[in-house]
C-alpha cells in the first residue's frame, strides 16, 4: 500500500497503487503527496526505472575506485 498526505482536503491514508492517478485518491486534487515504497511499483513502471537507475549512479559514486562487484 502506498500512504499519501492531501494538502487540498486534509486528508491522509493509505492506498493501492495506480501509475495511471498523480491525484488524491479522495477528492482528485493535484496537490498531494505520496509515499510509494519500490518494491509496490512494477518494473516497467517509469518511476521505479528511474529510482533504479538513482540507487545505481549513487552506488557506482559512492564505491572506491577500481573496485569490482
Amino acid at each position: 500500500m502506498a500512504k499519501f498526505r492531501c494538502r487540498a482536503c486534509g486528508r491522509e491514508g493509505t492506498w493501492v497503487y495506480d501509475p495511471e492517478r498523480f491525484t488524491c485518491p479522495l477528492c482528485d486534487s493535484i496537490d498531494v503527496h505520496f509515499e510509494i515504497f519500490r518494491g509496490e511499483l512494477p518494473d516497467d513502471d517509469p518511476v521505479a526505472q528511474r529510482m533504479d537507475a538513482l540507487a545505481e549512479a549513487e552506488r557506482k559514486k559512492s564505491s572506491p575506485k577500481g573496485a569490482e562487484d
